[in-house]
């Protein structure tokens, strides 16, 4: 009997192995199937340089959805930003509209595609295994936050460096998904409601990039939100390093 129940242990324990092994799997392979796509995009944008020279029409002939591409130096966030009709489809699909629930970076769909709103609301998964905007959280440690202070955001008409306002954990819905407002008061309650918060003058326009709070699981409301004023930024952009 003994015999018998330790053959039986045995069996549930490998096929917990196995189930587990293969579930890795399909996390690696997920996130493998992304990080190709950036690569042989940043194949195309990079010059022998290392700088960053966007050939928009080559990228949009690859999908007409692709407006931007954000990178924050020091970290491995360096993606496109894609935007579609609705903020469901990027959700589970990547920048080449393949079914992948790592999703992609993309901007709200009632945003103006060229950020000309007050506040453009930037979205991205967090994820256990890493990547998309699941870095986003490290600004919660004060020194991450001052060792970060901007980052860079390229379009077809103009590159901006993105100054850090503050980061916050909010909830969805709440006055940081407000597309248009006045920024006088919304400063003050940035200030109010922030984790970390730098003052700025003569802010005029915002964007904010919006990832899941793991702390409170996939499907929760709580979010991480990191808010940066626009600054038109001519100079050239080197690669960050991940």
């Amino acid at each position: 009997m003994k015999k018998i129940l330790n053959s039986i242990l045995f069996i549930v324990c490998l096929g917990v192995f196995c189930f587990s092994a293969f579930q890795l799997f399909q996390i690696y392979q997920v996130k493998n199937s992304v990080n190709k796509e950036v690569e042989e995009m940043e194949k195309t944008i990079v010059s022998e340089d290392n700088v960053y020279e966007v050939d928009w029409d080559s990228l949009q002939q690859k999908n007409p959805d692709i407006i931007a591409w954000i990178l924050i130096p020091d970290s491995e966030i360096s993606f496109p930003v894609v935007q579609g009709s609705d903020n469901s489809y990027y959700l589970n699909h990547t920048y080449l509209k393949e079914d992948n629930n790592l999703g992609s970076i993309f901007l709200n769909c009632d945003n103006q595609r060229d950020f000309s709103d007050t506040n453009s609301i930037i979205y991205g998964h967090s994820v256990d295994s890493g990547g998309m905007f699941t870095s986003i959280k490290e600004y919660k440690d004060e020194s991450y936050y001052k060792e970060h202070p901007y980052y860079y955001l390229l379009t077809p008409n103009q590159n901006y460096k993105c100054n850090v306002i503050c980061f916050s954990q909010v909830q969805d819905g709440c006055e940081y998904y407000t597309t248009n407002f006045d920024m006088n008061q919304m400063m003050s309650r940035y200030e109010q409601t922030s984790t970390h918060f730098t003052n700025q003058e003569n802010v005029n326009r915002v964007v904010t990039l919006s990832t899941c709070d793991l702390d409170y699981g996939l499907h929760s409301a709580y979010r991480f939100v990191l808010v940066a004023s626009l600054e038109n930024y001519d100079e050239p952009i080197q690669v960050a390093s991940k």
